[in-house]
Formats: C-alpha cells, structure tokens, sequence
C-alpha cells in the first residue's frame, strides 16, 4: 500500500547509519521496484532511518527514482540511454562532469543531466550531502558504465 505522501527529513537522512562514518554513503528513497532483503515498500508517510540490518522503506513510482548520497559513495563514468538525472546539491559543494565538462554547484543548485550524456561525480576534498532524481528510469538495466 502506498501513503498518500512520503515526507523525508534532512534530519531524518542524518540518522541514517549508511551516512555515518564508515557507512557506504548512499540511500535510495523512490524505486521502480523494491530489492528483496535491502528495501520494504514504506507503511507511513513519514521516511525514517533504519536501524543496521533492517530493510529500508521506500515509495514505489513507476519510471521514477530518488536518491541521496554524500562523498562517501563509490562514483563511476557512466551514461543512461533512457533516464535523465536531476542532481541537486543539499549541503556542500559537489562537482560533476558532463561530456568533459566540470559544473560547480552550491546548496541549492540544480544540474539537469540528460540521456545518453557520459557524466561522473567527481571526489572533492569536501563533505557534501545531494539528491538524485532519474525521471523517465528504466532502473538498473539503464546504467552503461564507460
């Protein structure tokens, strides 16, 4: 069953153990389909962190994927043939490549990255927290690493 809406906090996203030290950095929040044994489709509206070992909740939207992560996840080249990614920059600086190209963004900023451009986000020397949104997704089977 699906909450009529699905709230996540910053707060909450700061609790969450996969963003603590040593933790791998990143936390999907919107699926196109839920990971047996990792994700459970979400009960309540508002997100919360779960405990180590626990299934994460998560809203199920067709074509639609969320994410957030910090510069403690593992980043690769790669492009989508059909998704378009949206980042947005929570806390922090966070540069990311597109077609050789750098783009600096700041809190608050937005890169639109679309289908079929290489693009990485490339380790800086600074924390930050971002959101990814993947509109028109075709999940795992969209992700072509270079």
């Amino acid at each position: 069953m699906t909450t009529n809406a699905f709230l996540v906090r910053k707060s909450a996203i700061w609790n969450d153990p996969v963003f603590q030290e040593g933790g791998r950095g990143a936390r999907k929040l919107l699926v196109t389909e839920v990971y047996d044994g990792k994700e459970h489709e979400a009960q309540d509206a508002k997100w919360k962190a779960p405990a180590e070992h626990e299934t994460c909740p998560v809203q199920l939207m067709p074509d639609t994927e969320v994410a957030v992560f910090n510069h403690e996840t593992p980043q690769d080249r790669h492009f989508h043939k059909q998704g378009t990614e949206i980042y947005m920059v929570i806390e922090g600086q966070v540069t990311i490549e597109v077609e050789s190209k750098d783009y600096l963004l700041d809190p608050g900023d937005m890169l639109v990255v679309n289908p079929c451009s290489i693009h990485e986000v490339k380790p800086g020397k600074n924390d930050f927290l971002c959101r990814v949104i993947t509109v028109n997704c075709g999940g795992v089977d969209d992700k072509f690493v270079e």
